[in-house]
């Protein structure tokens, strides 16, 4: 099991230091020398998440600081987070936020004073 936790750590640990690059559920796996179904398997039972989904969380969530603190369009944004298409992620955010990026913007500037 000790071997297991560390593909996972290692897949987690890379997704938050890499999420801004174009990292796929195949591409994960063959950096951990995992079957591909072995992985989805393995970080889905570890985690309780899909790996996309774990994936797009985070993409959400550091999305969210840069709208809080950055002076950058949404289409910059989505490109910062590894997000090729701007359509895609605003699609993406509201899944996972139930508010578009702008609005998260606006909502949270306008909650800090700015």
């Amino acid at each position: 099991m000790n071997e297991i936790n560390s593909h996972i750590n290692e897949a987690i640990s890379y997704i938050t230091q890499n999420y801004y690059e174009n990292i796929t559920l195949e591409s994960m796996a063959n950096k951990l020398y995992l079957n591909k179904c072995y992985f989805c398997t393995l970080f889905k039972e570890q985690t309780a998440k899909s790996f996309s989904n774990y994936l797009n969380e985070v993409r959400i969530n550091k999305s969210k600081e840069l709208l809080i603190n950055k002076k950058l369009s949404i289409l910059e944004i989505a490109h910062a987070v590894g997000y090729n298409n701007q359509t895609y992620f605003n699609s993406l955010f509201k899944k996972y936020t139930n508010i578009t990026p702008l609005q998260y913007r606006k909502e949270k500037l306008m909650s800090i004073g700015s």
